[in-house]
């Protein structure tokens, strides 16, 4: 009787402290994991897309000099498979659209400093041998020497402006070209332009792709949308050493049950937008940042929960790409979160 008595009090005092433990200790806040997305290397024709080779060459630096954590995105994803968390702060590479600057200017300078970066591919450019873009020749001696692929559609489509069965036969297209030409299809995809829908998510599972990047700026964590997570996008004006180094040093704002669900605005172009915040913010204000009215410009941040804000935006989005960045300074430490819709 003695002995039933002090084992279920052991039980139950174990329980509580285990309870009052997880009041008192913060949730855990995740450095996170900075991924950085190319297009063209030292082509001046192409500002938009295209990093000068003293830009790139300074970012590449950076990383060395500092001895920063560089990871696949293999490796983000195994996290995310595992339902772990990013303990270390870190940074991974990308490079979107397979172009030749890529393989002659910066791909030997990843290989040569053992840096990883996975190479998103739309397969029909490559299949009609488009001017001034690698050939499957030169894909395979990349992956050959080190490199990673991942699925980029086969051409290049809008994705949610276009209808489910074009949407399926570009993915299918893609797929028998990847078995074609390197005999695998790569499992990473990366939405053309950015751009996707809770329709177009829901195609993919289809095809049993099970992670997916945008290229809107943030700091992933374990956190994130698996088929929606973020990439800086570097390009000649937002691409110099400071900004790079900004990013590459950014935490995670870590964000969860984010409304509204869908990216693809249809009918509603002002929508209420709302989260909630799992880091402490250590009552400090959140600084939220859009582009309604095409003027990018502070937007008010109402608290409605303890944790949980509203965006309230100044006036209705425009047709096209609408971005939303909130950042928030603690401990010397930038946090960092971005969002992007596509308003019809």
């Amino acid at each position: 009787m003695n002995n039933f008595f002090f084992t279920d009090f052991s039980k139950i005092y174990f329980l509580f402290l285990l309870i009052c433990f997880s009041c008192v200790l913060p949730a855990f806040s995740e450095p996170g994991v900075s991924v950085f997305m190319y297009h063209r290397f030292g082509e001046d024709k192409y500002p938009s897309t295209n990093v000068t080779k003293e830009q790139f060459y300074s970012h590449i630096e950076h990383i060395v000099s500092n001895k920063i954590k560089v990871i696949e995105l293999d490796e983000l994803i195994e996290v995310l498979d595992s339902n772990g968390k990013f303990h270390d702060k870190a940074v991974a590479f990308s490079v979107d659209d397979a172009y030749e600057s890529f393989y002659k200017v910066a791909w030997p300078v990843f290989r040569d400093n053992a840096i990883p970066v996975t190479l998103f591919v739309s397969t029909e450019i490559i299949d009609k041998k488009t001017r001034g873009y690698m050939t499957w020749d030169e894909i395979k001696i990349f992956i050959d020497e080190g490199g990673s692929v991942g699925q980029h559609t086969s051409t290049h489509l809008h994705m949610p402006l276009n209808n489910i069965s074009n949407v399926k036969e570009d993915i299918l297209n893609s797929h028998k070209s990847w078995l074609k030409n390197i005999g695998f299809i790569p499992e990473l995809f990366a939405y053309p332009y950015g751009e996707t829908s809770s329709e177009i998510i829901r195609i993919l599972k289809e095809f049993d792709i099970s992670h997916a990047f945008g290229q809107h700026s943030g700091v992933i964590s374990s956190f994130d949308n698996r088929y929606y997570l973020p990439r800086f996008s570097l390009n000649e004006r937002f691409g110099d050493k400071d900004r790079f180094q900004f990013a590459a040093n950014a935490y995670s704002l870590n964000i969860r049950n984010f409304l509204p669900e869908d990216m693809f605005l249809t009918n509603n172009k002002k929508p209420s937008i709302e989260f909630s915040i799992i880091n402490d913010l250590q009552g400090n204000s959140l600084d939220c940042f859009s582009n309604p009215g095409g003027i990018w410009n502070k937007q008010e941040v109402v608290n409605i929960k303890k944790d949980r804000v509203q965006i309230q935006l100044s006036e209705a989005y425009l047709k096209g790409r609408a971005r939303l960045n909130c950042t928030i300074k603690l401990d010397e430490k930038w946090y960092w979160f971005g969002y992007q819709f596509l308003v019809k």
